[in-house]
């Protein structure tokens, strides 16, 4: 739940010179409006859209950059119906601190022979984009192009995904990460300033007390825990843990829900190992904190604010996430073997070999180790993703595309795949990654999606390395 609950808004700014004292074309007034109208409805799959009206004068210009920023836009984008002069834009992108998209559109796919000069005036907007591209460099502004025709598909497409990351962005700086216990001592790779993180992103971090996990445990009602298990079997995964353990595993689940509910996080770092010596819970999270993960709520092991934060980018993006680490390079066939103890997003499981919920092996409390999860993940291009912190307060995207493929699950109470690099052997992948000052977690999503990590960096000002 974000910090200020608010919807992701997206700013039209159409725009248009139809009328001064050299050039005579007001009778087109309205079909411009209606114009603009259209290209507001082709932004509203992608979100809430503020249009404030056809942009002419820099008058116009002053009325529409208030109105943007009064709404809170996320991100504007720009369209020039037909010519219109440089000033008038950047008079109303001045004060809008927010990713700009100038998308290089018009209405027809070509220039037929029956063309007049309507025509042609409200399909030029090429004509006056130059000045506002070179004029958006000249002040320093990030901005994207898109060009193609307004009922293009692979235009829309790509426009959308820069609208993605614009989406990706706004999360991040609305967004509340919360910390149960502390970071895994001594992994240097979570020591981050968090007062740079919220410069850097606008995230913040907020410690949960154990305490507040160990009340809601004791006030999880047995009927809960019924159903719970009850809907774990219904998805035809087979439950491998014995009723008592099993029970007190979906009731500290329930309690992690319930803190995360009640605090309104978007994301949550847990150190695993915070309530193995307590004599009230006695287990490890795994079960509760990969329910987590399928339930769209980024939870990372150890501490990790870092990876949480990863993972929510990737749920904007690819609309999902999960959390893995390397382990054993396979040589032989160019394969990383991919896991991380008891803790992923069951939901993304290969149905061919099916969800085990089983004992886990690590980490064994007063009441035992607590329930886990053993399957492998489904085949198809992935993108593994992380952000790493590369000194003096400074952090940069790090991604890179693959594939997962397909395994038979081995028996290690663990989620597991093995990654294949797009660019070539695992040995090199090994080198360019670990030359990425990444971390020894990192996140996954299914697709290809360098492209819209790249855009997100820009947008969040800072770096990206592709491996």
């Amino acid at each position: 739940m974000p910090i200020e609950p608010k919807e992701f808004t997206i700013g039209l700014l159409a725009t248009a010179l139809l009328e001064d004292r050299y050039n005579k074309t007001g009778h087109i007034r309205d079909q411009a409006r209606a114009i603009a109208k259209r290209y507001e409805s082709k932004l509203a799959p992608f979100g809430k859209v503020v249009n404030p009206g056809l942009v002419e004068y820099e008058a116009d210009a002053v009325k529409a950059g208030r109105a943007l920023k009064d709404a809170g836009v996320d991100c504007v984008v720009i369209v020039e119906i037909a010519y219109q002069k440089g000033l008038v834009p950047m008079r109303a992108l001045r004060e809008l601190d927010v990713p700009l998209i100038v998308w290089n559109s018009q209405l027809v796919e070509e220039f037929p022979e029956s063309a007049d000069f309507d025509l042609i005036m409200v399909n030029s907007g090429m004509c006056g984009l130059p000045e506002l591209t070179s004029a958006l460099m000249r002040a320093d502004r990030d901005f994207f192009v898109v060009t193609g025709p307004i009922d293009d598909k692979p235009t829309l497409e790509r426009l959308g995904g820069y609208i993605k990351a614009a989406r990706a962005a706004a999360r991040l700086g609305n967004a509340k990460v919360g910390l149960i216990g502390n970071a895994y001592e001594g992994m240097t790779d979570m020591m981050q300033d968090n007062l740079a993180v919220f410069e850097t992103f606008g995230s913040t971090c907020w410690p949960i007390l154990p305490d507040e996990v160990t009340d809601a445990f004791g006030q999880v009602k047995d009927a809960d825990v019924k159903r719970l298990l009850d809907g774990q079997r219904s998805l035809g995964r087979k439950i491998e843990v014995d009723d008592a353990m099993m029970g007190r595993s979906a009731r500290l689940a329930l309690a992690l829900d319930a803190v995360v509910r009640a605090g309104g996080y978007d994301a949550v770092a847990e150190f695993d190992q915070t309530w193995l010596p307590e004599d009230k819970v006695g287990i490890i999270p795994f079960f509760g904190t990969s329910l987590m993960l399928e339930r769209h709520v980024p939870f990372a092991c150890e501490g990790d604010v870092m990876r949480a934060l990863s993972m929510l980018v990737l749920e904007e993006l690819a609309g999902h996430a999960t959390f893995l680490e390397h382990y054993i390079l396979d040589y032989k066939r160019n394969l990383m073997f991919n896991s991380h103890d008891g803790h992923g997003n069951p939901g993304l499981a290969d149905p061919r070999h099916g969800v085990r919920i089983v004992p886990t092996i690590y980490y064994k409390g007063v009441h035992g180790f607590g329930a886990s999860f053993n399957y492998s993940y489904r085949p198809g291009e992935v993108t593994l993703f992380s952000i790493g912190s590369i000194g003096d307060g400074h952090f940069q995207l790090i991604s890179s595309d693959g594939e997962f493929v397909d395994m038979k699950p081995r028996d290690i109470a663990a989620p597991q795949t093995f990654f294949k690099w797009d660019g070539g052997s695992v040995a090199e992948f090994s080198e360019r990654w670990l030359s990425a000052a990444t971390s020894h977690h990192h996140a996954a999503a299914y697709g290809r999606l360098a492209e819209l990590i790249s855009a997100t960096a820009q947008m969040l000002r800072c770096g990206h390395v592709e491996v």
